[in-house]
């Protein structure tokens, strides 16, 4: 009972720290005297939270005996978040710890991630001349996709250069980040006029936003843009007016949570949780709020073809529902509500594709706004939340 009390002191007081003030001394203070894992965690998560966006900021008192202990220890989230402190604090031996870990391939590949998200919130250099290597390997090639969209000084070659080889999440991945830059999104033009990127790629949001950015020449690759409905416009624009609300910035991630486990993670993997039926959501776009509503008011919208239902009837009249997640010539590998189904091409009668997704419509119309505003929280969190006790 006494460090769940301590716990919610911590949160309070992380919840008001800033650079330069006393409450970040005590912090430190209060972490060096408690010998608690899930304190010491919860106030350097409280002082990120208070020192979010900055860098080269002065160390409080303390902080280099408590971080020499903390990267001492066998703990690798108080580790990580150490490293990660230390470089706003401007360490260069934080930096130079991140930057080996992050080359290093024996590492487990969330500590990796970790580390390129403290390097790139720092603005490291040393991340450009790693990142073609992190997209070779599976588990971190969207976060190293992600990055060239904050690396500057840094080209689309790279990525194109891989481009063909890549799954359709890590394609439309591709397309997003090059996007997020007029310089890259020239580049993704240039390669849209070679037909190296096809219209098809490109999601009708991110079709939008590089019209306005680079106008009639990316019409003319690209062709005429894709209008909704005027009811599913109106329902876009009433949940993000919703989001504007207060109560939307106070919903609790953790609550958000459970009702994503509840209602999305049937089909949909995030964090290593979750189905297999939809798209791994995470390392989507989520901390764009117009991809998050548009594919969950009008998930009809814009289909990539990977995850258009797919119908097969087999010659022993079995039914199956899903979406291809391998094909050759000797089977189909489906995936569906209950698992992965692998059938063989023979046995199949007849096979249809519709232009539609597997996810239905009309979700957000019967949630309660408390549930809506935390579902959103968590969806566009950057790592995983504790699980609600409530």
């Amino acid at each position: 009972m006494r460090s769940l009390w301590i716990l919610f002191l911590c949160s309070l007081l992380a919840g008001v720290v800033q650079a330069g003030d006393d409450s970040m001394g005590l912090l430190v203070k209060t972490a060096k005297q408690s010998e608690n894992p899930a304190v010491r965690v919860a106030l350097l998560k409280g002082m990120l939270k208070g020192l979010e966006g900055q860098r080269q900021v002065p160390a409080p008192e303390g902080w280099g005996e408590l971080s020499a202990e903390l990267m001492a220890g066998d703990h690798p989230q108080l580790r990580a978040l150490a490293r990660e402190l230390g470089q706003i604090f401007g360490d260069k031996e934080a930096a130079e710890n991140a930057l080996a870990l992050l080359r290093d391939s024996r590492a487990k590949p969330a500590e990796r991630r970790a580390a390129l998200k403290s390097l790139l919130a720092q603005q490291n250099p040393g991340v450009s001349g790693e990142l073609e290597a992190l997209l070779r390997n599976p588990e971190l090639r969207i976060d190293a996709i992600r990055a060239f969209g904050k690396v500057s000084g840094i080209g689309a070659g790279q990525l194109l250069k891989h481009y063909p080889g890549f799954a359709t999440s890590e394609r439309r991945a591709v397309v997003e980040t090059l996007a997020t830059r007029k310089d890259l999104a020239e580049e993704l033009l240039a390669a849209m006029e070679q037909e190296l990127v096809l219209p098809g790629d490109i999601p009708a949001y991110t079709a939008r936003l590089l019209t306005s950015m680079l106008g009639e020449r990316f019409t003319k690759a690209y062709g005429d843009l894709r209008e909704q409905t005027a009811d599913k416009a109106k329902l876009m624009e009433k949940y993000s007016a919703m989001l504007d609300l207060p109560e939307a910035g106070r919903a609790d991630p953790a609550h958000g949570r459970a009702v994503y486990s509840k209602l999305c993670g049937v089909c949909h993997r995030m964090y290593g949780e979750g189905g297999i039926l939809g798209p791994d959501l995470t390392g989507s776009n989520r901390a764009n709020r117009e991809y998050i509503l548009l594919n969950i008011v009008d998930p009809n919208f814009d289909v990539p073809d990977g995850y258009k239902m797919v119908i097969l009837k087999t010659k022993t009249n079995q039914v199956l529902a899903g979406t291809i997640s391998e094909e050759d010539d000797l089977k189909v590998v489906l995936n569906t509500v209950s698992g992965r189904e692998v059938v063989a091409k023979v046995s199949i009668k007849e096979r249809q594709t519709l232009p539609i997704s597997m996810m239905p419509e009309g979700m957000l119309e019967t949630m309660a706004p408390r549930d809506f505003f935390a579902l959103i929280k968590y969806l566009q969190t950057e790592q995983q939340t504790d699980k609600s006790q409530s």
